[in-house]
């Protein structure tokens, strides 16, 4: 039985020698140059092309790279993630992936991660390119449909600013992801308006310069006065119409649901007066409730007993 138990422990003993010296013929790599190259270098708006590594060593094969990027074309901002896949030769195996076993050259190649089999056989390694920085180019083809306005996209953008101006006075600054935008909210006084547009990045830096305005946009005072979505607001015992962007009509008509009304130079609702009409020597007369009633028009006011508006 001791025979037995001592045959037993040196058969073990063999193999595990056997084990430890196959294993010894293998050289573990601890050294891994690369050199990236590619057909272009990444730039924001151009289309996703092709990169390459290659090294000097004997002890391992570069079986490819790859940008892991999902779409088809780089944006501004974006920072290049590749990815690399070592495969060890005959008789050597990957025994560590520390940043300090790799030497990195070419498209200034930075180490992200790396990791290897079960079996030491194959790595892969990601590495992170340069950020792709700069300004992106300014927008096309800016035009009006109905009161949307609309532009060519640019590649790479993130986003859009728009500016909005009324007879060359800015109105408003909107964004928007996308290559429009509907001012039907800000359309509400007469006047001529255009727009401009630049696109934006991940990063202030990368905004596009401003486009070149619009054409116009004309809303003539008769189309104004027929505008009316607006919401009344009260101050004290006065009232304005005011509409989402907060402006409203000053010493003008608007026609609200079927009824008449007209606004002073501070844009406050009259009554109880006269207006005078713009074409005419006629003065329209406005009751109590501040509403247009046509049937007391007149050419000869009381000027002494009422306010006329001219």
């Amino acid at each position: 039985m001791r025979k037995s138990m001592k045959l037993l422990l040196l058969t073990a003993a063999l193999a595990v020698g056997m084990g430890i010296q196959a294993y010894g013929e293998e050289t573990a790599i601890t050294s891994i140059p690369l050199t990236f190259s590619w057909d272009a270098a990444p730039r924001g708006g151009a289309q996703i092309g092709e990169i390459y590594a290659a090294s000097s060593s004997s002890q391992f094969e570069v079986e490819g790279a790859v940008y892991t990027k999902e779409d088809d074309a780089w944006a501004f901002g974006d920072q290049p993630i590749v990815e690399v896949e070592l495969s060890a030769n005959d008789g050597y195996y990957f025994s560590g992936s520390g940043r300090e076993r790799f030497s990195l050259s070419g498209c200034n190649a930075q180490y992200r991660s790396s990791e290897i089999d079960s079996d030491g056989s194959v790595m892969v390694l990601q590495v992170t390119l340069s950020r792709l920085d700069g300004s992106l180019p300014g927008t096309t083809a800016l035009g009006w449909s109905g009161s949307s306005a609309s532009w060519d996209e640019v590649a790479g953008a993130s986003g859009y600013d728009v500016r909005l101006y009324r007879d060359n006075h800015l109105l408003a600054t909107v964004s928007t992801a996308a290559n429009s935008y509907d001012f039907s909210s800000y359309l509400n006084l007469a006047g001529n308006y255009t727009f401009s547009v630049r696109a934006t990045g991940s990063y202030s830096s990368q905004a596009s310069g401003w486009a070149n305005s619009s054409e116009t946009y004309t809303i003539t005072m008769e189309e104004a006065w027929a505008i009316d979505n607006g919401a009344w607001q009260q101050s004290g015992n006065r009232w304005r119409y005011v509409y989402a962007n907060g402006v409203y009509p000053t010493s003008d008509w608007r026609q609200i649901g079927d009824v008449w009304y007209y606004f002073d130079s501070n844009g406050y609702m009259v009554s109880y007066c006269y207006v005078k009409s713009l074409t005419s020597e006629m003065y329209y007369w406005i009751n109590r409730e501040g509403i247009w009633e046509p049937q007391w028009n007149t050419a000869q006011p009381d000027r002494t007993s009422y306010t006329i508006y001219s």
